[in-house]
């Protein structure tokens, strides 16, 4: 038996769970359990009902037990896991952590369970192993017109452009490996789920997201409404981007497309499509951040902060290395890097989805002047 954040669980721990693990637990995932709790506690402040939530792919059924235990405003939790195992081992657990009300256990088809419960959910978390692709549309489904989701995608070879086939694929769009893949990767799995609720007129709002190891999770809100998706398109698009010099820049799907750099006049490169937006909202982020930090929970809330300083800033990072390449110099460091971006009037922050990564409003050939000039001073 081990326990997570209070919560009982009558498990071994596997060393590496896979796909085929009768119940899967990952340890490595309880940073995201502790943001999704405290996201989803955010959520249902706001709400002036209490909630209905689906644990749709529950394995130990850890998160659906710890959203009973730690978010207040619920009505019933669903947690649901097809492989007879998980469904004993889910009911075991709710009886060792004393759960015996607001509580439901099902061993079905999670497509299945979410089409049949039409508009049944205020908040589904989708955590598969591997893509989530083909679970979406019944989500979507399954939501009701005010809602909220959390969705985790584990296969980032195809996210981040090394299949670019399978990314094609599985979320209709073409990426190819950059050196600011994963943000591209989590802006494509934003614009694969927008596409799916869009289709039942519902639109897709990010509160936060984040590339984390070896996963991607996105949370936000949704609400069924016509004119919020045809609004919310303008946030679809692609990104032109010259491998040379390092110029990057977000366009829409009807605008006119950069073939030629503007700053070295090389051929660019255009991938897409995918979200343009912002990825989250600081006001959401910082609550979330806050909650974190009164459960003492400082690994989730140091990201929650750097989430929090950067979301603003919509250009795609850049990483100090590539920087040096591109420049023919030595990599600078970042925090000197950040502050001298500052010092010329552009914002600039640190970012989650590299250690040597900056997100700045700062146009590339500037960037790449104050790295220069950072060089020869030294």
């Amino acid at each position: 038996m081990i326990e997570e954040r209070g919560t009982k669980l009558d498990i071994e721990v596997e060393e590496e769970p896979t796909k085929e693990s009768q119940v899967f637990y990952n340890p490595k995932m309880i940073l995201n359990r502790d943001i999704s709790v405290s996201a989803l506690k955010v959520y249902s402040e706001d709400q002036k009902v209490d909630l209905k939530v689906l644990d749709a792919l529950g394995g130990t059924g850890v998160r659906g037990i710890r959203y009973l235990r730690e978010v207040p405003g619920i009505e019933k939790v669903v947690i649901n896991d097809s492989k007879p195992d998980a469904f004993e081992n889910i009911k075991k657990n709710l009886e060792l952590n004393s759960l015996k009300t607001k509580v439901e256990v099902t061993s079905r088809d999670a497509n299945l369970l979410m089409s049949e419960r039409r508009k049944g959910f205020h908040y589904i978390d989708l955590d598969p192993f591997g893509s989530p692709a083909r679970f979406i549309d019944s989500t979507a489904r399954s939501l009701k017109h005010d809602s909220f989701i959390g969705i985790t995608a584990t296969d980032l070879a195809a996210l981040c452009g090394t299949y670019r086939k399978t990314c094609r694929r599985k979320y209709g769009s073409w990426v190819q490996n950059l050196s600011y893949h994963h943000e591209v990767g989590i802006r494509v799995l934003i614009k694969s789920v927008f596409d799916a609720l869009a289709v039942h007129n519902k639109v897709f709002d990010p509160k936060l997201c984040y590339a984390e190891k070896h996963y991607y999770r996105i949370m936000g809100e949704v609400r069924e409404t016509k004119k919020g998706v045809n609004r919310s398109l303008k946030n679809i698009g692609f990104l032109s981007f010259c491998s040379k010099c390092g110029y990057r820049k977000f366009s829409g799907e009807k605008d006119y497309e950069e073939r030629i750099c503007p700053n070295c006049e090389q051929d660019t490169g255009k991938i897409g499509p995918l979200w343009t937006g912002k990825i989250g909202r600081k006001d959401f982020i910082h609550r979330v951040k806050d909650d974190l930090d009164e459960k003492g929970f400082n690994e989730a809330s140091e990201l929650a902060d750097m989430l929090e300083k950067e979301v603003d800033i919509k250009k795609p990072f850049y990483d100090t290395h590539n920087i040096g390449k591109i420049t023919g110099q030595p990599a600078v460091r970042r925090d000197k890097l950040i502050e001298n971006i500052r010092d010329k009037g552009y914002n600039a922050e640190k970012t989650h989805f590299c250690p040597t990564g900056i997100k700045t409003s700062a146009p590339i050939e500037d960037i790449l002047s104050i790295s220069k000039e950072m060089n020869r001073k030294k």
